[in-house]
């Protein structure tokens, strides 16, 4: 270790600092270890990476009959993500979520997102089954066999799944999320009782001798990182840049493999260099640290003599902006369900990626904006001197176009079309809609209301949720009989018309 420190507070109601010992859920840095218990099983000769999962969760009949354990590893099975299932299904964030409702819920669906195998699509749903799996093959329960055979051995010792949100965890910060500049701050409370995707309890310390052991650690003669790194491929050979529970890459010129992990207000990291022998730990309990980009950061400091390229621009300094900025703003397509929100707020320009945080732009040049973090840009192309018909987006390693959504309004017999009480079968929940004025309002038992805002034939957009779509068809007399509804990580849930 290097160095460690900790800054702020642990617990805002006493005031309790962070500490190098002070313990957070790490989120979905988890997956690597529900990997390397799989790995582990299956050097003990218990299991096969390319059985079906079905030979293990014989009740999956609907969904497995398919996939494999390495589709589930390589985020490459097509499941539906258990979280934007709980979401649709109206769950609210209070509420308890547990392996045997996920195991339901996960039973209740009848379609994929895709195919096992083409394409990849991240889901914390296969890393549930896979916790499934070993809890199965080892006759034990999941964070049991963990903490025995993983965690124990290599010292981690203040490091665990925890599968009851109730238990007293001492040392440990709880979570927050800002109310906004200067506003303040919430409580943020973790209710899931969900393992394998996330529900790690580390600290830092913990998770430096993770790394270290997985530099030196062998299963069958081979590195644990090595297995570990073993990317998914796609149709072609394509190479998806995630491996099992880690994704692979390069920055600067050096390979990487790194996760981050999102629950609740906790915020993590772990960026390690794989020829360097450097890893770089970040732990938060509040929604806006970017525990990712501070790694980098870190990297940049202590790495700068060995990188082989030059980071990226942030591209931030200040250049005439060509149009109004409320010219650049609206709703932008960047694929059958991810939506771009770009906003003006306070003389700035911030853009929403589906539901991520806000972040804010910064003008870099013509029609072009960039954020703080090196690397992301957003390109605006006009189609006429005042007019703004398209965007591309650029992060580090990807660019993505998208189009501008013209607004639409609906006529009053079309409005008059929608309303009603659909239900889907999959999600057990039924989506009342009904007319809000001219627009279309998506009512629920449970969770907030969804404004639908038109953006074609039968094509809605929820507002509160900027990457739902929701598709309408028609019977053959032209009545409507039912909905698709689609979000990123969950696609194609059916909904019929009462």
């Amino acid at each position: 270790m290097l160095y460690t420190g900790g800054f702020g507070l642990a617990n805002l109601e006493f005031g309790i600092p962070i500490r190098p010992q002070t313990a957070f859920n790490a989120g979905s840095i988890a997956k690597q270890f529900t990997a390397a218990a799989i790995l582990m099983l299956e050097a003990d000769g218990r299991l096969s990476l390319d059985h079906k999962i079905r030979r293990y969760i014989p009740e999956l009949t609907k969904i497995a009959s398919r996939i494999t354990l390495r589709q589930l590893l390589n985020h490459t099975s097509g499941l539906r993500d258990i979280w934007a299932l709980t979401d649709l299904a109206g769950w609210m964030p209070a509420d308890t979520r547990t392996q045997t409702q996920a195991m339901r819920l996960l039973n209740a669906q009848e379609a994929l997102n895709f195919e096992p195998g083409m394409s990849f699509g991240y889901s914390n749903s296969g890393y549930i089954l896979l916790a499934e799996v070993v809890a199965r093959v080892s006759g034990q329960p999941f964070p049991d066999w963990v903490h025995k055979n993983l965690f124990l051995p290599i010292g981690m010792t203040a490091t665990y799944f925890y599968q009851d949100h109730t238990r007293v965890l001492p040392g440990s910060a709880a979570s927050y999320r800002s109310r906004g500049r200067d506003k303040g701050f919430a409580k943020d409370i973790l209710s899931s009782d969900l393992v394998g995707g996330g529900n790690l309890v580390t600290t830092v310390a913990d998770l430096v001798r993770w790394a270290e052991h997985l530099r030196t650690a062998e299963l069958d003669g081979q590195s644990m990182l090595a297995r570990l790194s073993e990317q998914g491929t796609l149709p072609g050979g394509m190479p998806t840049g995630y491996g099992m529970g880690l994704f692979v890459g390069r920055y600067r010129g050096l390979p990487v493999v790194h996760h981050g992990g999102a629950s609740a207000g906790y915020r993590s990291h772990l960026l390690t260099f794989v020829d360097e022998h450097v890893s770089i730990v970040i732990l938060g309990n509040v929604n806006t640290v970017r525990a990712n980009v501070l790694a980098r950061d870190i990297a940049d400091l202590i790495l700068a003599d060995l990188f082989t390229m030059a980071p990226p621009a942030a591209g931030v300094a200040e250049v005439e902006v060509l149009l109004p900025l409320e010219t650049y703003t609206g709703l932008y397509a960047m694929g059958p369900t991810l939506l771009l929100d770009v906003r003006e707020v306070d003389g700035r320009l911030i853009f929403l990626l589906g539901g991520s945080t806000p972040r804010e732009m910064f003008p870099a040049g013509p029609h072009t904006f960039a954020t703080t973090e090196a690397g992301v840009r957003l390109t605006f192309t006009p189609d006429s001197e005042r007019s703004i018909n398209a965007v591309e987006l650029q992060v580090p390693g990807l660019a993505r176009a998208g189009r501008r959504l013209a607004p639409l309004k609906l006529t009053t017999t079309q409005a008059r079309a929608y309303p009603g009480a659909y239900f889907s079968q999959e999600l057990g929940t039924t989506y009342t809609i009904v007319r809000n004025g001219d627009g279309l309002v998506v009512q629920r038992l449970r969770g907030e209301d969804i404004v639908l805002m038109p953006v074609d034939q039968d094509r809605f957009i929820g507002s509160a949720m900027r990457d739902l779509t929701l598709r309408f068809d028609r019977r053959a007399s032209g009545r409507v009989r039912g909905f698709e509804l689609s979000v990123d990580r969950a696609r194609g849930i059916r909904f019929e018309k009462q």
